[in-house]
Formats: structure tokens, sequence, C-alpha cells
């Protein structure tokens, strides 16, 4: 995750990158892996989640969900280890948990 609104997957043995994809609008902010391990979430100054499939890399789902303050919106995410929610923190100061 990085501010040029890239994310980019590593190869763990040659330290190269693998594939890069520009993946919102503004900062990415936040990062976290599905306990499966199938699908990656994605939090954003731009306001947005999104949900990764990590096979294909392409964005199977977005939600808007905080409001900017000072320039500043989603500042991390997360999925619940067990059950099939995912979570975000705001700038804005909310937490919101979507089932």
């Amino acid at each position: 995750a990085h501010e040029d609104r890239h994310i980019r997957f590593w190869d763990a043995v040659s330290g190269r990158c693998a594939h890069a994809m520009v993946a919102h609008l503004d900062a990415v902010t936040g990062l976290a892996l599905d306990p499966n391990g199938l699908f990656l979430l994605s939090g954003s100054h731009d306001c947005s989640v999104r949900l990764w499939n990590l096979d294909t890399k392409t964005c199977v789902q977005e939600i808007t969900a905080h409001r900017k303050k000072f320039d500043e919106s989603i500042l991390d995410v997360a999925f619940h280890p067990l059950r099939p929610y995912i979570a975000s923190a705001g700038a804005d100061g909310l937490a919101k948990v979507f089932v």
C-alpha cells in the first residue's frame, strides 16, 4: 500500500515486484488479507473500501464508507477471523462493520 495509489505484490524469493496495480484514486492507507487467503481488503483516503480477488487481482466490491476529515478518510481495514464481516476505521471518528 502506498501514497501513489498502488498495491504491489512482491515475490518473497526474488524480492522483485510480481504485480502492481492502481487500486484507488487517493493514497492506500490499509490492507487486510482474509483468513482463507482468497481476498484482499484495501482502504483509502478516497473514502472507499475495496475487496479484491487475489487470483484475478480484480476488484469485486467497492463500498464508500467514510467522509473526509482534514484530507484523510479511511485509516484501517480488517477482516473478522471467523465470520464474514469486514470493518473500517475512519478519520471521521467512526468504526464501521459490514455484514
